[in-house]
């Protein structure tokens, strides 16, 4: 009796190394793996998920997204001709979904 149970102690074993796990990147590993495939540099992973989230955050309160990628352009000086775009739609597509292909909030009459 003590033989099966080891035998079946040690099947579980070689089961569970045998499986390899498919868990899929979370949206921080998929969000600077995009970046990276964008061609986008950024100071640290860190802050550049900080900023990504942020983006998130603003458009959750109302921002439109064309007002976003301003506010991220104007804070980062770096970004360089549709990069500020690029990063927000890296964002939202890994932390905010609900919000890609959204359109702003209408222009208040006179503005722009």
């Amino acid at each position: 009796m003590r033989g099966i149970l080891v035998l079946l102690a040690n099947l579980a074993v070689v089961i569970g190394v045998a499986v390899p796990a498919h868990a899929d990147p979370g949206p921080d590993s998929k969000f600077l793996a995009a970046l990276k495939a964008a061609g986008i540099s950024y100071p640290t992973p860190n802050a550049a998920i900080s900023v990504g989230k942020r983006e998130c955050t603003l458009m959750d309160q109302g921002m439109s997204e064309s007002d976003v990628i301003k506010t991220v352009s104007e804070s980062n000086p770096a970004f360089k001709g549709d990069a500020a775009a690029q990063f927000t739609a890296i964002a939202e597509d890994a932390y905010c979904p609900q919000h890609e292909g959204e359109p702003g909030p209408p222009s208040a009459p006179g503005a722009g």
